[in-house]
């Protein structure tokens, strides 16, 4: 009998044990990041972690982040992508270098990820697909819904829409937003990538006709008011706003903005989005990595917060991220995706991308100021008044200031 006891009290003890999950917190700008965690923790897909997501206001975000990081607060963060936005945690150490290769991730996603020194930083989360975003319910309504496939016919379609008392195209002057949407998705449209690439390798200058055909069709725009002639005064949420309401037909932005919890559906539960490129030279969407999950090289958790960026390039991550955001994710193997919109987004990513990335060129933006501060400042100058040359050149000589890889063939 008693050969049995042993067996018994161990079965009867085992309900007792419970394993305690190590408690991560993960510091974000983008609310929607809780729903998608809680299902992780709830699914226990990262086996001992449980990760708890903080929510932070943008305008304020890199300010808190650096400071908690110091701090010992921090464990895992979303970060902004490309070389500028991660300078200030390299030079300070805050992240470090990922030791194995990201091969599951999008090629086209790795430059979000990639430091001034070549070396990836990171796991990036999320391929953005930027162009001309259409209220096409809006122009169904007028009869205008047809995709423009020149120049001029776009340029027809937003004089149109002006006659009719409709801003056809809104835009805001949030530094982000002029160098990461408007100047890319201005440069995918009109300059052929192969011009994107000499202008990366310092073969051919800001100053160039082909480059300065983007700066002048932005003013011409701007000129002919076929763009709100508020924009130096208008911030990227009260563009959103008057788009959402009908005044405003386009605007320039990105696949975040088509989701169902965007303003415009928040508005009208029956809005319809559409995606246009500019149909320039080129004609191409800006496929852009929306940004990188970084671990805090200097917490006491780094090895744990390592699992968490080490699972988030697995495909169960992905298929999750894709149909809990209605987001297209930055793994680059197959995903199932529920969503009709996102699929579409998808295949315009992958079929329609423009191959060249100048807010993300390391070339471009390892020194100071980097081109992503050059032609924000340059596209402002555009829309104050300044002349296209000079805005052009304001850019070149920024550059040549710390001596860019093409400081000397284009002596400015």
């Amino acid at each position: 009998m008693l050969k049995y006891l042993f067996p018994l009290i161990a079965v009867l003890l085992w309900p007792s044990f419970s394993f305690a999950q190590q408690q991560l917190d993960l510091y974000t700008w983008r609310q929607q990041e809780q729903l998608l965690w809680e299902k992780v923790n709830q699914q226990n897909l990262i086996e001992g972690i449980k990760v708890n997501v903080k929510v932070i206001d943008f305008d304020t975000y890199q300010a808190h982040i650096q400071l908690a990081i110091q701090n010992q607060r921090v464990d895992l963060f979303q970060w902004s992508p490309g070389p500028a936005a991660l300078a200030p945690l390299v030079e300070r150490g805050l992240i470090a270098p990922q030791i194995e290769s990201l091969s599951t991730i999008n090629n086209n996603a790795l430059p979000a990820a990639t430091g001034a020194d070549g070396k990836i930083y990171g796991v990036p989360f999320a391929m953005q697909l930027e162009g001309l975003l259409v209220n096409q319910k809006l122009l169904v309504k007028h009869g205008l819904a047809t995709q423009p496939r020149t120049l001029s016919q776009l340029e027809n379609l937003f004089a149109q829409l002006r006659s009719k008392g409709i801003t056809p195209l809104q835009m805001a002057s949030d530094q982000w937003y002029l160098s990461q949407v408007v100047a890319e998705v201005m440069a995918a449209g009109l300059l052929e990538a192969s011009n994107a690439e000499a202008l990366i390798q310092g073969e051919m200058c800001f100053t160039s006709n082909e480059f300065i055909t983007v700066l002048q069709t932005l003013k011409e725009w701007h000129n002919k008011g076929f763009i709100n002639q508020d924009i130096l005064q208008q911030d990227y949420h009260g563009m959103g706003t008057s788009k959402a309401l009908g005044n405003a037909a386009l605007a320039l932005d990105g696949g975040w903005r088509a989701g169902p919890n965007s303003v415009f559906y928040q508005v009208d539960k029956d809005y319809q989005v559409e995606f246009w490129p500019i149909p320039g030279a080129s004609g191409k969407f800006y496929g852009f990595a929306d940004g990188t999950y970084q671990a805090n090289a200097l917490g006491q958790h780094h090895a744990l917060a390592q699992k968490v960026l080490n699972f988030t390039t697995t495909q169960a991550f992905a298929t999750l991220f894709a149909n809990t955001l209605n987001e297209v994710p930055a793994y680059g193997g197959h995903v199932q995706i529920s969503s009709e919109h996102v699929r579409k987004q998808a295949r315009l990513l992958n079929e329609h991308s423009y191959s060249a990335s100048l807010f993300t060129a390391s070339s471009l933006n390892q020194g100071k100021p980097g081109y992503q501060q050059l032609v924000t400042e340059a596209i402002k100058q555009v829309f104050g008044g300044k002349s296209v040359q000079s805005a052009a050149l304001h850019i070149q000589k920024g550059l040549n200031s710390w001596q860019y890889v093409g400081a000397e063939y284009c002596k400015a």
